[in-house]
């Protein structure tokens, strides 16, 4: 089982390789979705693992961090759950091309990726950061990104417009 730190190391390298991919390539925003996305799964594995767990699946994750699970020790707070759960339905729609919101699962249509999507999901990844070096006392980096549709607010602590 990887550490609190292995992840915390992880989800760091992440951020490097986001903000790199974002700053020398203009037409992958798909990819610097999905590494937001994974870059939140490893500081919620680190979140995890402090409490010497481990889940493999993406809907055990969710469960035992649902606000609303009264039995759960690791649950989140209502705001960053939402967070978490977005980001990774943002990531889905990157990767496979669909929408979570659209439950016809007959319908052929393909749904891209777009900047507005982007700023989303960095807006969601900084909530996941602010939560989690707040509540275990670790230093997050600041990255500098290029995205057309962020609107940095005093909300947002580690995202600097490129």
């Amino acid at each position: 089982m990887a550490t609190f730190q292995e992840h915390i190391n992880q989800a760091n390298s992440n951020i490097a390789f986001l903000q790199n991919i974002n700053n020398s390539i203009d037409n992958c925003i798909d990819w610097q979705v999905t590494v937001a996305f994974y870059t939140a799964l490893h500081l919620v594995n680190a979140h995890i693992s402090s409490n010497g767990l481990q889940y493999r699946r993406h809907t055990d994750v969710k469960d035992v961090l649902n606000p609303y699970n009264k039995l759960s020790l690791l649950k989140l707070p209502e705001d960053e759950y939402i967070a978490y759960v977005s980001l990774q339905s943002l990531s889905r729609r990157a990767r496979y091309l669909v929408s979570e919101k659209d439950g016809n699962l007959a319908n052929s249509a393909a749904y891209l990726t777009y900047e507005k999507h982007l700023a989303k999901a960095l807006k969601h990844l900084d909530v996941l950061m602010q939560h989690f070096s707040a509540k275990y006392s670790f230093a997050m980096p600041t990255i500098t990104v290029k995205c057309s549709e962020l609107k940095i607010t005093p909300a947002v602590k580690y995202l600097m417009q490129a």
